[in-house]
């Protein structure tokens, strides 16, 4: 059966354009022209990891703002609730403590500042650049494939030739959108090498620090008369393959996420 990733194709040989412009419209009208085929979107694949957590951050906040008035609900902070005496000195203590504003009580400054942050927003992004990726989505999967084959010898876009069509087997939600314009194949290939150097290293920490205390016990322990080691040694011996383990995964997972796979 056909799945969203039929509809796509990936666009490689991108140059590099600065935020401020309509890239995404430009790109989606020239395929459009050379291709005879209607483009239903496009989504430029923007480098974007030295400011990742700043744009993440803007991204949830915004998704929250939609869902809440898509519930129908109000962005304006709800009004403090009548307050005894005693939860009242409670809550100016937590403003004091945790650095807290007075809700309601200088909306002008906090208009001025979520202005100010829009701004540095917007600054940011028309600072991106885009990566030499883009993702194409087409109305069908004949007109994907025809859009391919007539960008078969390249085209041309913002200067840059060559630029290719290609359709790849992933699904939308295993992108990895942080990490294009940091993939190259060079990259990935030294940052593999590394990992698996890290690997190695996790693996001798697990055995040194805690595999190597176990085996010197157990080796050394006095069997005499049929003794065997108790309980405790078995519990000791089941803790160490569990931490071991969990040293391995979380090991094996920042490094996969470090040598920057496009793709999950």
């Amino acid at each position: 059966h056909k799945t969203m990733k039929d509809f796509v194709v990936m666009v490689v040989g991108l140059p590099s354009v600065e935020g401020s412009k309509p890239v995404e419209d430009d790109l989606k009208a020239k395929i459009e022209s050379f291709s005879g085929q209607r483009v239903v979107g496009v989504s430029i694949a923007w480098d974007y990891q030295a400011h990742e957590e700043d744009i993440t951050h803007a991204l949830s906040a915004d998704l929250d703002a939609r869902m809440t008035v898509a519930r129908g609900g109000d962005l304006q902070p709800a009004s403090l609730p009548d307050m005894n005496p005693i939860r009242k000195a409670f809550y100016h203590l937590e403003k004091t403590l945790f650095g807290l504003p007075d809700v309601g009580s200088d909306e002008d400054s906090e208009v001025a500042e979520e202005g100010r942050k829009d701004e540095e927003m917007l600054e940011l992004l028309d600072g991106l650049r885009t990566s030499p990726r883009a993702f194409v989505v087409f109305e069908t999967q004949d007109a994907r494939d025809d859009a391919v084959k007539k960008a078969a010898d390249g085209f041309e876009f913002e200067g840059a030739e060559g630029i290719i069509l290609e359709t790849f087997e992933a699904e939308p939600d295993t992108v990895q959108w942080v990490n294009f314009g940091h993939s190259t194949p060079r990259e990935k290939a030294l940052k593999l090498a590394a990992g698996f150097g890290f690997i190695g290293l996790a693996c001798l920490f697990w055995a040194v620090v805690f595999y190597a205390p176990y085996a010197y016990y157990v080796m050394t322990f006095n069997y005499e008369n049929g003794r065997t080691p108790g309980a405790i040694v078995s519990i000791a011996f089941s803790m160490i393959v569990v931490v071991g383990n969990a040293i391995m995964y979380e090991v094996c997972a920042q490094i996969s996420d470090w040598v920057g796979f496009r793709f999950k």
